[in-house]
């Protein structure tokens, strides 16, 4: 049987390099794709590989476990895009290696972690980046100050401050945020999640969110952190305990703690434990308290746009349940009343009503002299509602015990493209149409950050092609840590699949999408192929979901970047693959084949899929692409290829993208109906 195999695989090969009439092209004075002179070593990779290195600590240098981060393609402002999310471990690290865009300098990292910058532009060196996010910052040294006597008279000061707003009276030493306390912070007051619907109970009219004193003491208040985009000014007020202002105006005064309540590299100077003393009090006085929104206006206090008060009748809004900006909450095992303000009135679209856009907390000495009776309590649990260890805030799958986090490549909505040449050994046209394949992968982690299943996304937009080709994907895993395949179309018989759906008979999982392109997208009955063809009518491709799920999680490192290792086998013969360069050939192909006609692959060397003068039967590039004509060679189309691929990839690194005189429009495919 298996010389009868051998030699239908040499008539087709025969076949196929008499008849073909994909020859390449060589006009006289024109570069072809012949005539590159390309680096042995250069494996035509669009992208880089990475490592994402983030490091969380608290601001003692202790890591922060349980902070949820997102990698992103650029600012959410300008459009950007998730890329991968995950938790920070024991060590408080979260680390992915991964791949990103050759041609990439930057990217963004985000995170709801309340007590954390929650994003942070990051740049790139050679793909990868090393960031540690908080830690010790010592007490800013004021080398000039602003008497504020000079510029403002509304409002009374503590002291003087410099030209970023940061008190000049700080504490010598800083308060230390915990990682423990910064916890606790995210439970009870989670980003982006409604305070009135996550826990109702504060806002019961039971609760008073002043400081009632009881007795003389001294009282500070620290800065934890702020997730605004204001530059907000915390103030305070007093009265007697039992008489509060009717109105605004008849507030006796307000006294400034923090002209600009900013952290660092968020529109001011503050860091977390950041303290101020604001005095010595008698008994039966009451402290409210005073955010007045976007009041710092780069060099002083000003009215800024409103004012919210802990007095919530002092507040504008229809209702009732509105007025409430305010939260003071006590935390009985540090002994600190935690106070959380929403700095946007809650009768406006942009409110979020999480009430952590300026966290501060609030201490006294001896602590009795505040009345806590009427005060709630922080939540020191949170909510996770599937019990897998991630707060519903951070959880992609709030109800799925087994699922938490995305991971796209190379990010969510957006696609690759696999382009193939299918006469191998043989070499081609270098149109690079023959099979091309939309991608986009995400592989689904638990809270451990290991792969739990993966969802494949593909889009076969053409095959200019006379061959019924069909396309799969090798992954490093044995096929016994698959549990189920969904989604692939496979009809043909010498297509032998295990009961999970991996191919039969492969060292490794192999899954094959579809053994039949001519069945996934037909033919309009004109031309070569679908969709490669000017003139000929479009066919408008399907999308195709295939979805692996695994016997046991994986690491992800451990299971790599996508697209793994692709291939297309040609025309049912199931021996004869395609990979890209330096890809190895799955255990089912024929490896006698080899070697053979213009193949160079010399797989001791870990060599394959390369002609003698180092050209591919297959490229991956990381964007979508604007593939050739029929038999128009991809450097005719795309201007900066033969730039990139003779200089080894590091000239050129965006050649695929649609910029000035990067393309000939005339002889890239374009639909036409």
């Amino acid at each position: 049987m298996k010389c009868l195999h051998n030699l239908g695989i040499a008539i087709f090969l025969a076949l196929m390099a008499s008849s073909c009439n994909k020859d390449p092209k060589d006009p006289i004075g024109q570069l072809t794709m012949e005539k590159l002179q390309v680096p042995a070593s250069f494996n035509w990779s669009t992208t880089l590989n990475a490592r994402f290195s983030i490091t969380a600590l608290d601001n003692m240098n202790n890591p922060i476990i349980g902070a949820k981060f997102t990698i992103l393609t650029d600012d959410p402002g300008n459009g950007g895009k998730p890329i991968v999310s995950g938790m920070t471990d024991a060590q408080g690290k979260y680390v992915v290696d991964y791949a990103v865009p050759a041609y990439y300098t930057k990217l963004y990292v985000a995170t709801d972690y309340v007590g954390l910058p929650n994003l942070l532009p990051v740049d790139l060196t050679e793909g990868s980046f090393d960031l540690v996010i908080g830690g010790q910052q010592p007490v800013m040294n004021m080398k000039s100050v602003l008497d504020p006597r000079s510029v403002n008279t509304v409002y009374k000061y503590l002291g003087a401050y410099n030209s970023n707003g940061v008190p000049a009276y700080l504490m010598p030493v800083n308060d230390p945020i915990t990682a423990d306390f910064l916890a606790d912070v995210n439970n009870t007051l989670p980003e982006r999640v409604r305070l009135d619907v996550s826990h109702p109970n504060y806002f019961s009219d039971v609760y008073d969110h002043n400081v009632k004193l009881v007795e003389t003491c001294d009282v500070w208040v620290t800065f934890v952190t702020e997730g605004a985009g204001y530059r907000n000014v915390l103030g305070f007020y007093t009265y007697p305990t039992g008489n509060p202002p009717a109105t605004p105006s008849a507030i006796d005064s307000i006294t400034i703690v923090f002209p600009n309540a900013s952290m660092s590299g968020s529109g001011g100077g503050l860091n977390p434990g950041n303290k101020v003393y604001i005095g010595r009090y008698n008994a039966n006085v009451t402290i409210g308290w005073v955010l007045i929104a976007d009041g710092w206006n780069g060099s002083q206090v000003t009215e800024g746009r409103w004012k919210v008060y802990s007095d919530k009748h002092l507040n504008p809004a229809p209702t009732p349940a509105l007025k409430q900006q305010t939260v003071l909450l006590y935390d009985p095992g540090r002994e600190k009343l935690l106070l959380g303000m929403e700095d946007i009135r809650r009768t406006e679209s942009g409110c979020d009503h999480d009430f952590n856009d300026a966290i501060f907390y609030v201490t006294a000495n001896p602590i009795q002299a505040i009345n806590l009776t009427g005060l709630p309590i922080v939540d020191y649990t949170g909510q996770d509602g599937d019990n897998d260890g991630v707060p519903d805030n951070f959880d992609d799958y709030p109800t799925d015990p087994t699922r938490a986090f995305n991971n796209y490549f190379f990010n969510q909505g957006s696609f690759g493209t696999l382009a193939f040449e299918d006469l191998w050994p043989f070499r081609g046209d270098y149109d690079f149409n023959d099979a091309v394949i939309d991608y986009n992968f995400n592989q689904v982690t638990n809270g451990l950050n290991q792969v739990v299943e993966l969802q494949s996304t593909f889009i076969l937009r053409a095959h200019g092609a006379y061959y019924h080709n069909g396309f799969g994907f090798e992954l490093p895993v044995a096929p016994s840590q698959v549990t189920s395949i969904t989604g692939t179309d496979v009809t043909n018989e010498f297509i032998i699949r295990n009961s999970n759906g991996t191919e039969s008979n492969q060292n490794k999982a192999v899954i094959i999408a579809w053994d039949d392109a001519y069945r996934i997208l037909p033919t309009s009955g004109n031309g070569i192929g679908v969709n490669t063809t000017p003139g000929i009518p479009f066919v408008v491709p399907d999308t195709m979901n295939v979805t692996v799920r695994f016997t046991q999680p994986i690491a992800l490192n451990l299971l790599g970047v996508p697209p793994y290792n692709p291939f297309i086998f040609v025309d049912k013969q199931r021996g004869v693959e395609v990979h890209l360069p330096n890809k190895a050939p799955t255990t089912l192909a024929d490896a006698q084949l080899l070697g053979t006609d213009h193949d160079n692959s010399i797989p001791a060397e870990g060599r394959y899929y390369k002609t003698q003068n180092n050209l591919p039967w297959a490229i991956n590039i990381i964007e979508r692409f604007a593939y050739p004509n029929e038999k128009v060679e991809v450097l005719q189309a795309h201007l900066k290829f033969a730039e990139w691929a003779q200089s080894g990839g590091s000239l050129s690194s965006d050649w695929f993208r649609e910029l000035s005189g990067y393309r000939n429009s005339t002889k890239i495919y374009t639909p036409q109906n």
